[in-house]
C-alpha cells in the first residue's frame, strides 16, 4: 500500500464509492418512480435540480479551506486554525441562511412549482424548506470532505457518501413501502437528510480535534480564508448559471414527462461523470503542492493524462448507453412509459465531453487559486447559456436545454480556461527565472 500513489489510492476509493453510489441511485430512481409516479417524480426531480443553488451556502469556504491546507502541508506547518475557523463561520451561515429559508419558501416553492396543482401551496412551501435545509446543511458539512482531500484521505471523502447513500436507499425503500399519505415529502427527507447528517458529523469530529485554543473566530486566519473564498464563491455563482439553470427552466415551459426524460438520461450519465469528478479531487491536492513547490511538468502531466482518462471514459459510456438505454429505462421506471431517444444520449454524451475537457483545465487553475479567468469569462457564458435555453427550449424541449448548454461551453471556456492556463504557466515560469 505505501508504494501506491496517494492520489491513485482516492481515485479507487472514488471509483468505488461512485459505484456504491450509482447502484443505489438507481435502485432509488426505480422506488421513486413507482412509489410517486411521473407527476411526482417530475416534482422530485425539479426540487433536486435545485441543490446546486443551496450549496453556495458555504461562501466557497471548502474550496479555500482545502488549498490553504494543501499549502500549509507544502511547508509542514500546522493548519488547525484553518479547520476550526471554516467550521465555526459555517455554523453561522447555516443558522442564517435557514431564517431567510424559512421566510422566502412559500414565494419560491409556489413559483417554481406553478405547472404542478395537484400539490397545495403548503406542500409547495414544506417541500421546497425540506430540500433546502438538507442541501444547506450537506454544504456546510462537506467542508470535511475538502479537508480530508487535502490531507490525502479522500478515501474517507469517498467512503461517507457511499454510506450516507445506502442509508438514504433504506429509508426510500422504506418510504415507497409504507402507508404514508404525503410520500413526496417523506421521500425528499429520506433521499436527502442522510446525504447531509453523515458530513456534519464528521466536521464535528474533525473540528473536535483542534487545538482549543482555536475554537473561536479569530481575524488573522478568517481574513485570509474568506478573502480567497469569495473568488472561489463568486465562480461558483457564475457556474450555477450555467450549469443549475436547467430545471429551472424546464419547470416553467416542459410538463412532466419530458422533464422525467431529461432527469432519468441525465442521471445515468452523470453517474458516470462522477466517476471522473473522483479522479479530479483526488489530483486537486497534488496539483496544489506541486505549484506550491514550482513543479509545473507535474502539473502539465496530469493534465494530459487524464484528459485522455476522461475522453475515453465519457465515449464508452455513451456507446454503452445509445445500445442499452431502453433496458436501463425499462430497470428504472418499469411503471411508466419513458422513452429516450437515441439522439438525445449521443447528444448528452457530446456534452459530457465538452464538460470533461473544461473541468479538467478549471481543476487546475483552482488548484492554482487563479480564478481571473473563471471572473472574466464564466459570466458570459452564464448569460449564453441562460438567454440559449430559454430561446430553445419552448420550441425544442429538452434537446434545447442541452444544445444551450453546449453553446455555452464552446462559445466561452472550452478554449479561453486551456488558453488562460497555458499564459499563467508561461508568466510564472517568466517571473520566476528573472
Amino acid at each position: 500500500m505505501n508504494k501506491i500513489p496517494p492520489h491513485l489510492l482516492v481515485a479507487a476509493s472514488g471509483w468505488a464509492s461512485r459505484f456504491i453510489v450509482a447502484a443505489t441511485g438507481l435502485f432509488t430512481i426505480r422506488l421513486l418512480t413507482q412509489s410517486l409516479g411521473s407527476e411526482r417524480y417530475a416534482v422530485y426531480s425539479i426540487l433536486g435540480g435545485l441543490q446546486g443553488w443551496f450549496l453556495l451556502i458555504d461562501f466557497g469556504i471548502g474550496v479555500s479551506l482545502q488549498n490553504h491546507i494543501s499549502e500549509r502541508r507544502a511547508r509542514k506547518e500546522p493548519y488547525g486554525e484553518f479547520i476550526s475557523e471554516a467550521a465555526l463561520l459555517g455554523a453561522v451561515l447555516l443558522a442564517a441562511s435557514t431564517v431567510l429559508l424559512y421566510f422566502i419558501a412559500p414565494h419560491f416553492g409556489s413559483a417554481l412549482l406553478k405547472e404542478f396543482p395537484f400539490l397545495s401551496p403548503g406542500e409547495k412551501r414544506t417541500d421546497f424548506f425540506i430540500v433546502g435545509l438538507s442541501a444547506m446543511t450537506m454544504a456546510v458539512g462537506s467542508m470535511v470532505y475538502k479537508i480530508w482531500y487535502a490531507e490525502q484521505k479522500g478515501y474517507l471523502a469517498n467512503l461517507v457518501p457511499a454510506v450516507a447513500s445506502a442509508i438514504s436507499l433504506l429509508a426510500v425503500f422504506l418510504v415507497s413501502r409504507s402507508a404514508l399519505v404525503d410520500k413526496l415529502f417523506w421521500s425528499l427527507v429520506a433521499s436527502f437528510v442522510p446525504l447531509a447528517v453523515f458530513p456534519v458529523l464528521g466536521l464535528v469530529g474533525k473540528m473536535a480535534k483542534c487545538p482549543k485554543n482555536c475554537r473561536a473566530l479569530d481575524p488573522a486566519v478568517l481574513g485570509p480564508l474568506l478573502k480567497r473564498a469569495l473568488k472561489f464563491w463568486g465562480f461558483a455563482i457564475m457556474a450555477c448559471g450555467v450549469l443549475q439553470i436547467d430545471y429551472l427552466i424546464m419547470s416553467q415551459f416542459l410538463k412532466a414527462p419530458e422533464i422525467v426524460v431529461y432527469n432519468l438520461a441525465s442521471k445515468v450519465f452523470n453517474l458516470v461523470f462522477f466517476v471522473y469528478n473522483a479522479v479530479l479531487a483526488a489530483i486537486w491536492p497534488i496539483c496544489a503542492e506541486a505549484v506550491a513547490t514550482s513543479s509545473w511538468h507535474v502539473v502539465q502531466r496530469y493534465t494530459r493524462k487524464y484528459l485522455v482518462v476522461g475522453g475515453g471514459l465519457i465515449a464508452f459510456a455513451t456507446v454503452v448507453f445509445a445500445i442499452s438505454m431502453p433496458q436501463l429505462v425499462r430497470l428504472l421506471s418499469p411503471k411508466e412509459p419513458v422513452v429516450v431517444p437515441v439522439l438525445f444520449i449521443l447528444l448528452l454524451g457530446f456534452y459530457q465531453m465538452v464538460r470533461v475537457w473544461t473541468d479538467t483545465f478549471a481543476m487546475v487553475l483552482q488548484s492554482m487559486s487563479y480564478l481571473r479567468p473563471f471572473w472574466m469569462f464564466v459570466p458570459m457564458q452564464a448569460l449564453l447559456s441562460a438567454g440559449l435555453q430559454l430561446a430553445l427550449v419552448p420550441s425544442y424541449g429538452i434537446y434545447g436545454v442541452v444544445v444551450g448548454l453546449i453553446g455555452s461551453f464552446l462559445l466561452t471556456v472550452s478554449w479561453l480556461l486551456p488558453l488562460a492556463l497555458q499564459r499563467h504557466i508561461k508568466n510564472v515560469r517568466r517571473q520566476q527565472n528573472i
